[in-house]
């Protein structure tokens, strides 16, 4: 079943600095999957190219949704937003993998073998809410609880 998961206060420029910061990770990662591994420390999460193909296949529609909804806020100089965006247990799914794969990432990225640098605590804090609540609101039809910077914590 779709819901409309709803996310209070979603930071703009943190969302606009973490999609930047994936994509970093993503290039850097092609990169390296079609390169010489051999002076890597750490394996290549190749799942999280596989998953990012995957969201731009199947959920480009909702992503392109999110995205207007952030560039909307931003255009109009407001720092946080209320997201919108349906949701069903396979998004849930989706959004708890490519959680699990940033996280990877960034330990990755902490390896040294990158030059793109792990997620800041408040990426990471945003990330793992943003799991937290598209799963709580999909799974167990919960309200939904607002974005409170760590600062504020």
């Amino acid at each position: 079943m779709t819901r409309t998961v709803k996310l209070v206060g979603a930071p703009v420029d943190l969302y606009l600095d973490a999609q930047r910061h994936m994509l970093e990770i993503v290039r850097e990662f092609a990169l390296i999957s079609f390169g010489d591994k051999s002076g890597a420390t750490e394996p290549v999460p190749e799942r999280l190219l596989d998953l990012v193909d995957q969201l731009r296949k199947r959920y480009a529609p909702s992503t392109d949704a999110i995205r207007a909804q952030i560039d909307e806020a931003a255009a109009a100089g407001r720092k946080t937003v209320d997201v919108e965006l349906p949701a069903d247990e396979r998004a849930a799914a989706i959004t708890e993998d490519i959680t699990d794969l940033l996280d990877a990432a960034d330990d990755y990225c902490r390896s040294g073998d990158l030059l793109t640098l792990a997620s800041s605590p408040e990426m990471v804090a945003w990330r793992h809410w943003w799991r937290d609540e598209v799963v709580a609101q999909v799974r167990a039809d919960a309200e939904p609880r607002p974005w409170m910077p760590a600062s504020t914590r």
